[in-house]
């Protein structure tokens, strides 16, 4: 295709376009919020999947001691178990000691956690780290312990409402591409109705049918790659504005990839272009054949 037929592809485009401003404008709308939506719970699984990873590294269950009881008496008792690997005794300087890097830039916080009443804990190793949730319940009932804290129990939660959250998302996506599609393809057929006429003089005077078509399915892709392109550009500063401090506050928990984003952007670009491409496709297929 030479630099002419480009330039009159594109002049035809915008002329299109510009007829039926306010359905391919609520087109581009609908395929935004769509791929915006799609961006999100990506971008969310992302953080998610580092969470996750992060709680799995922390294979350790941490019970903490009432303040009356003997800790280190009960760290004994811990010891002597069959189950358990190892139990070693934190108190509130080494705990505070170990999250220091969870406060930088932020040592106000840390003063506060320093003046408060935190009881010591004991930080406990099973053989069998999957029967840590049958093993914790057990040791929720022995006297002078408080509270048995583990990994899984953070992780079922974040799962839980994760999957929630993909549940109802992904349901108002579809929901959203759907409506996009239906955009696109009303405002195509307003396009062909307009355009009966110089379609009818184009086919009589030779041109081929998938030519013509072609026109319009390119104003269904741009529609769809302008909306999904925000989209993706929305998606980056969120990124920007809310993950990447999260990372810099958050370094041992949080490692997201610039590279991984861009690719999704990519993705976005794609799908959304795909949906304006396809519901043109449908709307052309039947009149400009019976044309």
């Amino acid at each position: 295709m030479n630099r002419q037929s480009c330039m009159y592809m594109l002049r035809d485009a915008r002329e299109g376009i510009q007829r039926n401003i306010g359905a391919a404008a609520a087109a581009a709308v609908l395929i935004f919020v769509a791929m915006l939506i799609a961006g999100i719970l990506l971008l969310g699984r992302f953080g998610v999947g580092d969470l996750l990873g992060y709680l799995e590294s922390q294979v350790a269950m941490k019970l903490y001691v009432d303040p009356a009881a003997d800790t280190k008496a009960i760290a004994t008792i811990l010891r002597e178990k069959s189950f358990v690997q190892s139990a070693e005794i934190e108190t509130k300087e080494q705990m505070l000691d170990r999250l220091a890097a969870f406060f930088t830039g932020r040592e106000h916080l840390l003063v506060s956690f320093q003046e408060s009443q935190i009881p010591d804990a004991i930080r406990l190793e099973l053989r069998d780290k999957t029967q840590m949730k049958l093993v914790a319940e057990q040791l929720q009932a022995m006297n002078g312990i408080t509270k048995v804290v583990y990994p899984q129990q953070f992780a079922e939660t974040i799962l839980h409402w994760s999957s929630e959250l993909n549940r109802y998302g992904l349901g108002l996506l579809l929901g959203m591409a759907a409506l996009a599609f239906g955009m696109v393809f009303i405002a195509m057929n307003l396009a062909l109705y307009q355009r009966q006429q110089e379609i009818r003089v184009r086919l009589l005077l030779g041109a081929n049918p998938w030519h013509v078509r072609g026109q319009f399915l390119f104003e269904g892709w741009l529609i769809g790659f302008v909306g999904s392109l925000l989209a993706a550009l929305a998606v980056y500063a969120l990124f920007s504005s809310m993950l990447l401090p999260l990372q810099k506050s958050f370094p041992l928990v949080f490692h997201f990839s610039q590279g991984m984003v861009y690719e999704m952007m990519g993705g976005m670009a794609v799908a959304g272009s795909l949906v304006g491409l396809s519901a043109s496709y449908v709307s052309t297929r039947k009149l400009i054949d019976h044309a």
